[in-house]
């Protein structure tokens, strides 16, 4: 046995083979110049800061300097991707290296949130692609609306893609502050529905109301639940959620989710909590931006005429309202499964008042509009 041993220690000592050290470009040292305080996990940089200062050196595998003369391309990384992606015509910054080194330069941020470095590489070919970032820019975390307002409200995207898309996302407070909550307006066979309000005091007391583009879906793929396993009910407040922003058909949802409640059991509910709906006019259907403020919120149509039914009720199950603009631009309208109402049985007639959340499919000028009630106590004959 011992000399079998040897025999394999021998033959694996003949296959070591010694390469020569690296003598390339292995890194880039990002030094961060301003702001001089970058902050900290408990001390966030408040807005105002919104560009750093850096210098650039590039590195040998041994730490010296070494020689790079050309430019390199900056980025920001927060959650979780890069802005804009790698590999992007139009980068952050370009910034030119002379014997290895930069000059200060000035990079112009994007709307960043959490922990942030500015990612610098060079990506020229035939190089040897290396890459540096800076100390960590401490941002606030994002809130509800940072998600679902666009960048531009008069954008063609504006109504289908969320600013921080492909996004990891953790929002744990509301906008609002200390009188500010996260409540839950509706739940569903495959999420809930949640909204940042303003509640009378720090206690979370009733009336709460909720602003422009202060809601999100939840997309949980089966019946919402909470981190212990506890069901998401509506009329509850939650601490918050994590997960991944992602557009379905320009309605932005949070995928592959954690909900968090800190509350212990049993956790209070109170239907009073939920904000009140807007009521959906009939001119926003000329101004749909409106709608885009209100996505994942509750609305109410009021004194609506149930259109002729269509494909799309044999379909979707999708029955119309007309507003005030004619069936051709109506407002859609799923009850299937909450409420035995037989659309049928009221064409042409008036409804006096149907509440739901907003889940508008919106592809390019194709826009749909879809109310979902959650009970049957949502529709008002």
């Amino acid at each position: 046995m011992t000399r079998l041993l040897w025999i394999v220690a021998a033959l694996a000592a003949g296959c070591v083979e010694e390469l020569p050290p690296l003598d390339e470009i292995t890194s880039l040292r990002v030094s961060l110049l301003s702001p001089a305080d970058p902050g900290a996990e408990d001390r966030r940089l408040d807005a105002s800061v919104t560009s750093a200062e850096i210098r650039v050196e590039a590195l040998d595998a041994y730490g010296a300097l070494a020689d790079l003369d050309g430019p390199v391309k900056v980025y920001a990384q927060f959650l979780g991707t890069l802005t804009p992606e790698l590999g992007s015509a139009a980068p952050l910054a370009t910034i030119m290296l002379t014997d290895g080194v930069s000059q200060p330069a000035t990079v112009m941020l994007p709307r960043v949130f959490g922990p942030t470095v500015l990612w610098v590489e060079d990506d020229r070919e035939g190089g040897t692609f290396p890459t540096g970032t800076s100390p960590i820019l401490w941002f606030r975390d994002p809130f509800i609306s940072d998600i679902s307002t666009p960048r531009d409200e008069m954008a063609l995207d504006a109504l289908e893609s969320s600013p921080l898309e492909l996004k990891q996302v953790t929002v744990r407070q509301s906008r609002h502050g200390a009188n500010g909550r996260l409540v839950v307006t509706g739940t569903y066979a495959q999420g809930y529905s949640l909204s940042d309000v303003l509640c009378a005091d720090a206690n979370g007391t009733p009336p709460c109301t909720a602003g422009d583009y202060d809601h999100i879906l939840i997309f949980s793929f089966s019946r919402p639940r909470d981190e212990r396993g506890r069901n998401i009910v509506a009329g509850q407040f939650t601490n918050g959620f994590s997960g991944g922003v992602q557009e379905f058909n320009g309605l932005t949802e949070i995928g592959f989710p954690q909900s968090f409640v800190d509350e212990a059991d049993p956790v209070s509910v109170d239907e009073a909590r939920i904000p009140a709906p807007a009521v959906v006019q009939s001119s926003w259907l000329t101004n749909i931006i409106e709608f885009e403020k209100h996505e994942s919120g509750l609305l109410a149509i009021e004194n609506g005429t149930v259109c002729p039914l269509d494909d799309d009720y044999t379909t979707y199950k999708q029955w119309k309202l007309d507003i005030g603009r004619g069936c051709g631009s109506p407002i859609n309208v799923i009850t299937t499964g909450v409420s035995d109402f037989d659309p049928a049985t009221r064409e042409g007639m008036t409804v006096t008042r149907v509440v739901g959340v907003l889940r508008p499919v919106n592809i390019g000028t194709f826009n749909v509009w879809i109310i979902y009630p959650r009970t049957g106590a949502d529709l008002t004959l």
